[in-house]
C-alpha cells in the first residue's frame, strides 16, 4: 500500500515527515504534485485519481500526489447533514447534492484503492489538524490499509525531551536558566524550535546563559498573550505592563494586543458562565474542548472576578477597538489606560469556589 495520511498540531514535524518519505522513496520536486483540497466547492477526487494514474507503470521513477488539507477529512467539515424538519427545499437540494458527491467520491477513491498505481504514492496531508476517524473517507482509507502517521502536540516532558535532543545535535549548551527561559519562549512549537537552533548555531557560541536566549529567540504569540492575561486576571499591573513591552519588541502593535486579550477574556468569560450555572472544571472543559487542567488554573487567576465583570471588560475593549477602527481613539494611550484602570486586583470581595 502506498497510500498515506499525515496529520497532527506538529506542522513542523508532518512537513519533515513528508521530506523524509519522499527522500526515502526518492521522489524529487519534478516529481511531486500537490493538489489544494481545502474547498470542497473546487476539489475533485478525479483531479487527483488522473494524477495517480498518468505516470507509466513501466518507468522506473515514483511520483507522489499529495492532497493538502482535504476537507473530507476535517472535524470542521459538515458535508450531506441529515435534513431538518424546517429545511426548505433548497436547502434539502443542497444536501442531497452534497450527499451525491461524497458518495461518488468513496466509489472512485474505492475503485483506485482496489487496483492502486505501484508507481505512485499518494498522501492526504492534513497540515495541522488530526484527521477525523469518524469520516466514512477515514474508514475507507483505513479499511484498505492506508497508513497513518499522526503527529500530535507533544507535551511538556515529551517537548522538553525533544528540545534536548536537537541541542545535543548542535552540540549547545545552556544553563538552567536559560533551558527555562528557551522552553517559555518556544510554548511547545516545534518550528520556532528549530528557528530558534538555527539562530543559536549561527550565533557561534556554544555555551548559552539567559541573557542570551533573551536577546536571540523570541516569545511565542500565544507565550505572550498568556502572560498579559494571567497578569491581567491576577490584578498584576506591573506583570502586564511588562508582557505589553515584550509584545512591542516581538512587533505587535496595540490593536493586535485589543484582539488578542479580547479573545482570550472570552473564553474565560464563558468557562466562568457555565461554572457560576453549575457546571463544574470536567464539564466546563468537555463543552469547551480544552483540558481540566487549563479550566481550573484559568478560573483560579481570575476567581476574584466574576462573568459579569469579564463581560464588562469585553465591551470596554469592543468599544475602545470601534473607536481606534473610527480615529476617535489614540491605541496606545486608549489601551495602556485600560490595564492601569483594571488591572490591580480590586475585585476580592468576588471569590469562586472550587
Amino acid at each position: 500500500m502506498s497510500v498515506y495520511i499525515y496529520c497532527g498540531e506538529d506542522i513542523y514535524r508532518i512537513e519533515e515527515g513528508l521530506k523524509l518519505l519522499l527522500t526515502k522513496r526518492h521522489i524529487d520536486a519534478d516529481h511531486t504534485v500537490t493538489i489544494d483540497a481545502s474547498d470542497k466547492r473546487s476539489f475533485t477526487i478525479e483531479s487527483v485519481l488522473v494524477e495517480c494514474d498518468s505516470f507509466s507503470l513501466f518507468d522506473d521513477e515514483c511520483k507522489a500526489v499529495i492532497v493538502k488539507n482535504p476537507f473530507f477529512l476535517s472535524s470542521s467539515s459538515k458535508e450531506a447533514e441529515k435534513p431538518a424538519k424546517t429545511d426548505t427545499p433548497a436547502v434539502k437540494k443542497r444536501k442531497e447534492n452534497e450527499a451525491g458527491r461524497r458518495e461518488k467520491r468513496l466509489a472512485l477513491m474505492e475503485k483506485y484503492l482496489l487496483n492502486e498505481n505501484p508507481n505512485t504514492i499518494l498522501v492526504f496531508e492534513c497540515h495541522g489538524y488530526q484527521a477525523d476517524s469518524r469520516k466514512k473517507d477515514f474508514k475507507l482509507l483505513e479499511k484498505y490499509n492506508a497508513q497513518i502517521v499522526s503527529f500530535k502536540k507533544m507535551d511538556e516532558m515529551e517537548f522538553q525531551k525533544y528540545v534536548d535532543q536537537n541541542l545535543k545535535q548542535k552540540g549547545i549548551s545552556l544553563t538552567a536558566e536559560a533551558k527555562a527561559e528557551l522552553l517559555l519562549r518556544l510554548g511547545g512549537d516545534t518550528m520556532l524550535l528549530h528557528s530558534a537552533i538555527e539562530k543559536l548555531d549561527l550565533y557561534g557560541e556554544k555555551n548559552l546563559n539567559l541573557n542570551d536566549i533573551k536577546h536571540l529567540v523570541s516569545l511565542n504569540s500565544d507565550v505572550n498573550i498568556f502572560q498579559l492575561t494571567t497578569a491581567f486576571t491576577q490584578g498584576d499591573l506591573k506583570g502586564c505592563m511588562e508582557a505589553v513591552d515584550d509584545m512591542l519588541l516581538a512587533n505587535y502593535n496595540y490593536t493586535v494586543m485589543i484582539s488578542m486579550l479580547s479573545k482570550r477574556l472570552r473564553t474565560l468569560y464563558n468557562m466562568m458562565l457555565l461554572h457560576e450555572t453549575g457546571y463544574s472544571n470536567d464539564e466546563v472543559a468537555a463543552r469547551m474542548h480544552v483540558k481540566s487542567g487549563f479550566v481550573y488554573y484559568a478560573l483560579k487567576d481570575a476567581s476574584h472576578f466574576s462573568s459579569k465583570q469579564i463581560l464588562s471588560y469585553l465591551n470596554e475593549l469592543a468599544g475602545m477597538d470601534q473607536g481606534i477602527k473610527q480615529g476617535t481613539l489614540d491605541p496606545k494611550n486608549s489601551f495602556e489606560n485600560f490595564l492601569i484602570r483594571n488591572g490591580k486586583r480590586k475585585h476580592a470581595g468576588y471569590q469562586r469556589t472550587f
